[in-house]
């Protein structure tokens, strides 16, 4: 099967993604003096730029890979939140599944940028749970767009839309495939999955590990994937590749020595392409494959971007990655 066969079977089908969303602010500049009032330097702003990021970010990479995501989220009535609109609009993102909440700050995440490296990141965020009646709301929007679209993606940046109570309030509903990208807070509260994708350091540090060796790995994915009934484990490990656990077994698979400038967004470009090619039930080697080519381009360039579809087709075919259909 031609790789781009696998794509045109899924295309145009709508995705919920639910989520903590953002804007990613950046400032570039060039750094040719220190400051004399302390021991910093200082950057010379040669550029400043605006972007979707966190779910909003999934929501992109979805919308890259030829599907229609439904963005569900929680922003603020601030400056930051008519900018998030006005990137929605400018990237034909559909908007019905924002809640605006007037007492809520929109996060921001502003990174300075020096010769495509990060020297410093500025949160500007309220972390702490919606509360009852935005909840409330939320859910009752979310169960609306449902009806009639089946494949669920939680983008968990521990920022407060997503809450134990908001995750059994989802669960109760039938017939989804639910796919998990999580953080610290709500490890443990999400069951019956079908996707649960952490990094090694959200891993390890759920299990107040540090035992990094595949073998830990394995013991400690298999207990969660027992004891929260998850289908499908997958664990990314950076520039050591990821892994899968399932009832096909565990696998490691490693990835080429890429180059790697920038790992921002390289997490929700995986969930995005892992809950696509886990939902059509292909082949674990081919979709830990195609997760690693796409990490791995994503990690090449700076800052939080959406994999383009051409460019990973066109890298998998060169790949032969058609083998592990």
């Amino acid at each position: 099967m031609k790789i781009n066969k696998v794509f045109e079977k899924i295309k145009g089908k709508k995705i919920i993604i639910i989520g903590d969303s953002m804007v990613d602010s950046y400032v570039l500049g060039e750094i040719n003096r220190n400051s004399p009032e302390a021991p910093v330097p200082i950057v010379d702003v040669k550029q400043e730029d605006t972007k979707l990021g966190g779910a909003a970010n999934v929501a992109l990479n979805i919308q890259s890979l030829g599907m229609e995501p439904i963005l569900c989220s929680v922003i603020g009535d601030d400056k930051d939140g008519e900018n998030f609109l006005k990137l929605c609009k400018k990237n034909n993102l559909d908007t019905t599944g924002i809640i605006i909440d007037y007492n809520r700050k929109t996060t921001n995440k502003k990174r300075v940028i020096v010769n495509k490296k990060h020297i410093l990141r500025i949160d500007n965020e309220e972390t702490n749970y919606i509360e009852p009646e935005i909840r409330e709301k939320f859910v009752n929007n979310i169960e609306k767009l449902i009806s009639n679209n089946k494949i669920i993606i939680f983008q968990d940046y521990d920022k407060g839309v997503i809450s134990k109570e908001l995750i059994e309030e989802i669960n109760k509903i039938d017939h989804l495939f639910i796919a998990v990208d999580p953080k610290k807070r709500n490890f443990f509260e999400y069951k019956n999955v079908d996707l649960f994708k952490p990094n090694l350091s959200e891993m390890l540090n759920a299990f107040n590990s540090k035992d990094d060796s595949i073998k830990n790995l394995n013991t400690i994915s298999d207990e969660l994937k027992s004891k929260n009934n998850i289908k499908n484990l997958m664990i990314t490990l950076s520039d050591n590749g990821l892994l899968i656990n399932n009832d096909a077994g565990f696998i490691h698979n490693k990835i080429e020595n890429k180059k790697i400038i920038d790992v921002s967004g390289a997490g929700d470009t995986v969930i995005s392409l892992a809950t696509i090619l886990f939902y059509l039930k292909l082949p674990e080697k081919f979709i830990a494959e195609m997760c690693n080519l796409a990490g791995g381009i994503t990690c090449m360039s700076s800052g939080v971007s959406a994999i383009n579809l051409k460019e990973l087709t066109e890298n998998a075919e060169r790949n032969n990655l058609d083998v592990y259909l």
